[in-house]
């Protein structure tokens, strides 16, 4: 049985569960029909073409006190704000600590960008 988004954000802060649930909005208003996917191993809910992590192209990680959107493939999207941050060979995200954090028109057009590498 998988877990449900509201269950698996239960157990965090109000604040960090609200956050979350507004960057949710967000995901799905760009990728509507993502596969969506609770990965309590990792404390995640993903988005993606299918269930397999190969399939994924985004995540929402709540975390104590913040909200970091992932991008699987950030290092390839274009950034021209400046948002994502990391240092890895592909993975980039957005920390949010409030809903006042959140570009919407910076984390929308990542969002657009980021669909090519799941072929939405």
């Amino acid at each position: 049985m998988s877990l449900t988004v509201e269950t698996f954000l239960a157990d965090f802060k109000p604040e960090v569960r609200n956050l979350a649930i507004h960057v949710r909005e967000l995901v799905k208003s760009v990728l509507p029909d993502a596969h969506e996917q609770v990965r309590p191993g990792y404390k995640t809910i993903t988005y993606g073409t299918g269930p397999r992590m190969s399939e994924e192209i985004c995540y929402i990680a709540p975390l104590l006190s913040s909200v970091n959107l992932g991008f699987l493939y950030g290092t390839q999207l274009p950034d021209p704000q400046g948002v994502l941050k990391g240092t890895g060979k592909l993975l980039r995200h957005i920390k949010f600590h409030s809903p006042e954090d959140i570009d919407k028109t910076a984390v929308l057009g990542l969002l657009e960008a980021a669909k090519t590498h799941g072929h939405f």
